[in-house]
């Protein structure tokens, strides 16, 4: 071999005992930066809603369902069960549905609807909400209400509105099963009881939830039948996915 060759060949092992050991440390100091890397990380900042991602339009809408909603219960549904009664009950089944579409407003305002859509306060936050918001403590102009879309809110006065109409109508549907035969105050209290033990806690199971863009940070923070609907995994899945992907949301 010539003095050229052997002085090539030791200039390569030296080079090749060089990048093992750079790749060596290199491997060993890994860990060491990401620790470091996510120690100085800053935490991710809360989801918090604002008045940009209200919709006038979806605004509006609401509002307009909300006051058909309530003319089905008065005087619709007044007006029809009135009519399927003797001439000198129909006053009487007026007044009770009219009463009913009143007490339900009062019960919803008072306690129904922490009752349904809060999952504080409680024991068993899937069965049924607690007291936080009880007379609508803490709702105010500044708060909102998710929707099905990520991004998209609504006033939370909008949408206590909106659910106070379908907690009126349906225990005034249940006069029709038992019109001329009830006194007015034991009708009364059943209506104040149903709701409370029945229709409120039926409400939270089926359609509470925090909404989609709080699932990443609490994907169990949902009504019992909410949560065990197969199909509900997939939407979560779906939101979550959405809020990961920049691609998504270069789309």
């Amino acid at each position: 071999m010539t003095p050229h060759f052997d002085q090539g060949r030791r200039m390569m092992n030296s080079v090749r005992k060089w990048a093992g050991a750079a790749a060596a440390a290199t491997l060993f100091a890994a860990p060491a930066w990401a620790q470091e890397a996510a120690a100085t990380a800053a935490p991710a900042a809360p989801f918090v809603p604002t008045a940009e991602m209200v919709n006038k339009g979806d605004v509006a809408w609401m509002l307009v369902a909300s006051a058909l909603v309530l003319m089905m219960s008065v005087p619709a549904l007044a007006l029809f069960y009135g009519g399927l009664v003797r001439a000198k009950n129909m006053l009487s089944v007026l007044m009770q549905v009219l009463t009913i579409v009143c007490v339900a407003a009062l019960v919803w305002f008072g306690w129904g609807y922490s009752m349904a859509f809060t999952s504080t306060g409680t024991p068993f936050p899937s069965l049924f909400g607690g007291l936080d918001k009880a007379f609508l403590k803490g709702v105010d102009p500044t708060t909102f209400a998710a929707t099905f879309s990520n991004g998209v809110y609504l006033p939370e006065y909008v949408f206590v509105i909106f659910q106070m109409t379908f907690a009126c109508i349906t225990p005034a549907l249940i006069v029709g099963a038992f019109a001329e035969r009830i006194k007015f105050t034991p009708l009364i209290l059943f209506v104040v009881g149903w709701l409370t033990l029945a229709y409120f806690p039926i409400a939270h199971m089926v359609w509470y939830w925090a909404g989609p863009d709080f699932l990443h940070a609490a994907p169990t923070d949902t009504g019992l039948l909410w949560v065990g609907a197969p199909s509900t995994s997939r939407v979560a899945r779906w939101s979550i996915s959405m809020r990961a992907s920049p691609a998504s949301l270069a789309a």
